[in-house]
């Protein structure tokens, strides 16, 4: 009888353990989550997206650039937790804004969210009297403007204009959040860091009359301000370096400043430490230490090739010098192999282990050019050692639209779930961007 009964319990077993199997490679770290969007991917209505954040109760906010009543507007998204659209936020989860005297807009660049729930972007933009100035909006929970903040919810025109430089200059705006509710914006467009107060009016304790020149925006015309980071002190760190979507093989730059906007000569060398890799995203760990991430040689090819760039992660000591325990002499690279030779990272975030994932383009080539790339991310441990639990040896890449050539898809920002999950927002750029499947995505990838 129990020879018989056991083997009734063989089938079984097998099934279970297929299940089992089953289960452990679906839940690996690096592998999409089917519960969100359409297997693990949303398609949104901006036309470029720009940054994503997480609300406190989980819902995903997402800025950039969209189109409302056939004009370009400064939009923000919000998607509830399994992906689908906030029909609470905006208009169906869509909040299009566009202020009163504007020509033209150019959508957010950057975006936060405040501690009291609060949304705040910064954009670009042209006023109907034809004056190119930089603004931040700051939103409500609901998607509303907050018409106590500046000027019916935008700051005034006339803070931080600028003069429009040449048509192909790449340009960037960043934004940082202080404890006390300022608001730091440093923009390419007029090489210039403001600080605003909460209620939205330049603050005239820092530099001159709210605003200073920034002392590096990077080392050419497709560099900029990519990151403020705040110090729990209150100093500001600015990193400048390459801007998405194309990874650049040049040196990027991190300068501290004090509270008051002066230069912080301790840091680095008179107030600047370089960075080997092109200074793309920027973030602070708990202890102060300093990440910096973006595009680095990855593979040194014998001639006549040209050697492979790839994902380049770099971690300083709070006073500006590498922390040489990380990686090898303070450097991690990740290289996507010969399928990917010029890829490289736009974003970098901290999961609650302390592991770095970075976020960016896995690419062929540049995105000007006839060449595919796909979402790319790499994971790291807190030592600088690729985490070969993470997708294949540490490495992900995810094609978002699918396409013979000429479809170039890239990470632009990253954030990270309570549960840890991580949310990759980005972009695809088909056919120069006129080719169907062109516009902004988000993935979501499991964390463990």
């Amino acid at each position: 009888m129990r020879l018989t009964a056991t083997k009734k319990w063989l089938p079984l077993l097998a099934l279970t353990l297929l299940i089992f199997e089953a289960s452990y490679a679906v839940a690996q770290a690096g592998t999409l989550d089917t519960t969100f969007g359409s297997n693990g991917i949303v398609s949104t209505a901006l036309r470029e997206l720009n940054a994503v954040a997480i609300q406190s109760d989980g819902k995903i906010v997402l800025a950039g650039l969209g189109v409302a009543n056939n004009q370009v507007a400064d939009t923000l998204v919000r998607l509830n937790t399994d992906g689908s659209l906030d029909t609470t936020f905006g208009s169906d989860g869509v909040a299009n804004l566009v202020p009163t005297g504007v020509l033209a807009a150019n959508g957010f660049f950057a975006m936060a969210i405040q501690s009291n729930g609060e949304i705040v972007g910064a954009t670009a933009t042209t006023s109907d009297a034809g004056v190119n100035f930089v603004q931040v909006a700051r939103v409500e929970a609901n998607g509303s403007l907050d018409t106590s903040f500046g000027s019916g919810g935008f700051t005034a025109t006339t803070a931080i204009p600028f003069t429009p430089g040449d048509s192909s200059d790449a340009r960037e705006i960043s934004l940082g959040l202080q404890s006390n509710g300022a608001i730091l914006v440093a923009t390419s467009y007029s090489n210039l860091m403001a600080r605003f107060t909460s209620s939205g009016q330049l603050d005239t304790s820092f530099g001159s009359g709210g605003i200073i020149n920034l002392s590096n925006t990077g080392p050419g015309i497709t560099s900029g301000p990519t990151q403020i980071a705040v110090e729990k002190n209150g100093r500001i760190l600015v990193a400048s370096g390459s801007l998405a979507p194309n990874p650049q093989l040049q040196a990027g730059t991190i300068t501290r400043y004090n509270t008051n906007g002066s230069v912080d000569t301790t840091f680095g060398a008179l107030g600047t430490a370089a960075s080997v890799a092109s200074a793309s995203a920027l973030v602070l760990q708990s202890n102060g230490k300093i990440v910096v991430a973006g595009a680095l040689t990855s593979k040194v090819n014998a001639p006549p090739a040209v050697s492979d760039l790839g994902f380049g992660v770099i971690v300083y000591n709070s006073n500006g010098m590498i922390e040489k325990t990380f990686g090898s002499g303070g450097v991690a690279v990740a290289d996507f192999g010969s399928n990917a030779p010029v890829s490289g990272a736009f974003a970098i975030a901290i999961q609650s282990s302390g592991d770095l994932v970075a976020g960016g383009a896995a690419s062929q080539g540049t995105a000007n050019a006839s060449f595919n790339s796909a979402f790319g991310l790499a994971r790291f441990t807190s030592v600088g050692v690729l985490d070969s639990s993470f997708g294949t040896g540490g490495l992900v890449t995810t094609t978002i639209v699918s396409g013979s050539s000429n479809v170039y898809s890239y990470v632009d920002g990253l954030a990270i779930q309570s549960d840890g999950k991580i949310v990759a927002a980005g972009n695809t750029i088909v056919d120069q961007g006129h080719g169907s499947g062109s516009g902004s995505y988000v993935a979501r990838y499991l964390a463990q």
